[in-house]
Parts: structure tokens; C-alpha cells; sequence
């Protein structure tokens, strides 16, 4: 079956999606060949970067023409990948696919291009129009904000699509994994980022084609990510997000967990906890006397004067006022 990852607006996460789901077919056993269409050649990058660390299994992305869809194996998927600024590509790629997955971010703008994208791709197909699947991409962590709602709301009615109900939140573990060369469930298995994904690629490809749940380290590493190269993927990571190199003194704590605990990089409470389960994933290689967590928001609660979480205010010593001195060294009364 030949799966097209496509929206005509860009920054939908299109790359970081399809090459997820590919290392989970992957490591579920499943036949898959990727196809990067997409000028950018994102995914193909990022290939490159999880070959060049070892990281298994490795993914091997073809990019070119696309190949006709009789070419296709009976039990293989074919996962494509598409960028709009090569429309012939795009186009004869959307003709060929059996389903179109589109990920939609949650904005007005991004409804209105997935209506045109949805309207467009009809009119190229005629009526030989593949499924096409709609979902929530990045979507509001916090739920008192209506956006996702809303925009969840007006994909339902658009016609020709199926809305899945599953999604995928704004979470920094998408972004951190992927530029690692992991997928999320590999990275950071224990976090909602990887549960959300699996539940999404059980929604598109079905539940069994469930990955293996092998056994896991301790540590929360996975098991294609040995300890030898977990602080390398950590400092890759760190590199292409903080543009540093990514490593403590001790060469042991990734900056990008790092910087989350102490209040850097921290954009909802759920990120919140992902780093913490990230600092105690770590936690059993740190010295003692490492504390990242706050030390840089209790130097400032510490602070004379400042308010701690309570409101309360650190006392200060009361100093004794003095009366000003006139002539003679006497101190001047004030006059009434």
C-alpha cells in the first residue's frame, strides 16, 4: 500500500511523521521503502544521521521519480514523503497513493490550505481519489485552550475526509528525537510524545502490526540505543536545537533535558514532566552533589527581598536610621 505523508502548507511535521512511522514498521517486521519527494530532502538527511550513528534498524530512503505503483510488493508499504515546491512530483506522487495522510496543525490557516489541499487533490484524481486521513498535529497541550477543538471541528465537516480522533501534542520530544536520528518511541519511550505516536500508527496501519515490546534497559534507554551512544545522540540532539555541543562537565546529562528542568525550554507542564522522567532516567550516572533542577530558580527564590512559592517574603535586617549631622557634629533637628 503506497502511503503519501502530504498538505500543501508547509510546517505540518510531514518529514518528522513519516519517518517515525517508518522506523515503527520497520521494527515491527513489516516490508516498508521510503520515498523522499520532497526537494528539501529532510528525511534523507536525517537517514544519513541515524546510518552514520549506528542506530538500528536503518532506514533506507530512496529519492527521484517515483516509481509506478504496480511496482509495489503484495505485503510492502510504501511510505512517500512529498514537498510542494516540485508540483510534478507532488502531483503524479498524490495519483499513485492508495491513502493520503495529512497532518494539520491547529490554526485557522491550516484549515483553510487543508480545505484547498483536500479540494485540489480531488480535482487531480478525478474519481479515482485515494483515502485521505486527517489528524491533529501539534495540538494545544493544554485543553482550556479551545484551538484544537475548533479546528477539529471544521476538518470533521469537510467532505471526502476521515478525521482520526487520535493526535499528537505539541511536545519537545518529537523535535528532539527526531534530530537525534531516533524516532520518539526509541528516544523516549516512556513519555505521552511516544504513546500518542504509537496510538496514531495503530489508528493508520492496525493493531497488529504492533512493535515488539522487548525488554528495555533501566535507564529508559531503548534497546536499538546502546548506553556507548546514548550521550552521543543526547549531544547531537542538544547541538542542532541549542547550538552548543551539548555535554555537561561531566559528560553524562544531555543539555536539552538539562535546560528543560531548570525552566529554559519549558513551554507546558507536560514538558515539564517528560524532562523530569528524562533527569531520572539519567539520574543513576550523576554525581552526587548534581542538582540541575531548580538550582537556578532557588538562587533567586534565596535572594533577600524575593518571594518564594508561598508569597513570602525573606527577611531583611532592619537597619537604624541616622539623623544628619549639621556643624559642629551635632545632629540637626527638624524644623516644624
Amino acid at each position: 500500500m503506497i502511503t503519501v505523508v502530504a498538505n500543501l502548507k508547509g510546517g505540518t511535521g510531514k518529514s518528522t511523521l513519516a519517518f517515525n512511522l517508518a522506523v515503527w514498521l520497520l521494527e515491527a517486521g513489516v516490508a516498508v521503502r521510503v520515498v523522499d519527494l520532497d526537494p528539501q530532502e529532510t528525511l534523507t538527511d536525517i537517514a544519513i544521521l541515524r546510518m552514520g550513528d549506528g542506530i538500528d534498524p536503518a532506514l533506507n530512503v530512496q529519492s527521484g521519480p517515483f516509481e509506478n505503483k504496480n511496482a509495489c510488493g503484495e505485503d510492502e508499504e510504501i511510505l512517500v514523503d512529498v514537498g510542494t515546491s516540485d508540483l510534478d512530483s507532488f502531483k503524479q506522487a498524490l495519483r499513485q497513493a492508495d491513502r493520503v495522510l495529512i497532518p494539520v496543525t491547529p490554526s485557522q490557516a491550516d484549515v483553510w490550505s487543508t480545505q484547498r489541499f483536500v479540494q485540489f487533490l480531488q480535482s487531480i484524481t478525478e474519481d479515482k481519489a485515494p483515502e485521505m486521513l486527517v489528524f491533529i498535529n501539534r495540538a494545544d497541550t493544554d485543553p482550556s485552550l479551545p484551538d484544537t477543538e475548533e479546528a477539529a471541528a471544521a476538518l470533521q465537516s469537510l467532505p471526502g475526509v476521515r478525521l482520526l480522533s487520535q493526535r499528537l501534542g505539541d511536545r519537545s520530544v518529537f523535535c528532539q528525537s527526531f534530530s537525534g536520528g531516533a524516532a520518539v518511541f526509541e528516544a523516549y519511550p516512556e513519555s505521552r510524545g511516544s504513546a500518542e505516536f504509537v496510538t496514531l500508527a495503530e489508528a493508520i496501519f492496525g493493531q497488529n502490526r504492533r512493535v515488539v515490546d522487548a525488554p528495555r534497559q533501566e535507564t529508559g534507554v531503548p534497546r536499538t540505543l546502546g548506553s556507548d551512544n546514548r550521550d552521543d545522540l543526547a549531544a547531537s540532539s542538544a547541538e542542532r536545537i541549542f547550538g552548543t555541543a551539548g555535554r555537561n562537565d561531566d559528560d553524562i546529562f544531555p543539555v536539552v533535558a538539562k535546560r528543560q528542568l531548570i525552566g529554559k525550554e519549558v513551554e507546558s507542564t507536560n514538558e515539564k514532566h517528560e524532562a523530569t522522567q528524562a533527569y531520572e532516567a539519567y539520574k543513576p550516572g550523576l554525581p552526587e552533589h548534581h542538582d540541575y533542577r531548580g538550582r537556578e530558580r532557588q538562587a533567586e527564590i534565596d535572594k533577600p527581598g524575593k518571594k518564594d512559592k508561598k508569597g513570602k517574603k525573606h527577611k531583611k535586617g532592619k537597619k537604624k536610621k541616622k539623623g544628619k549631622k549639621g556643624k559642629g557634629g551635632k545632629k540637626a533637628k527638624k524644623a516644624f
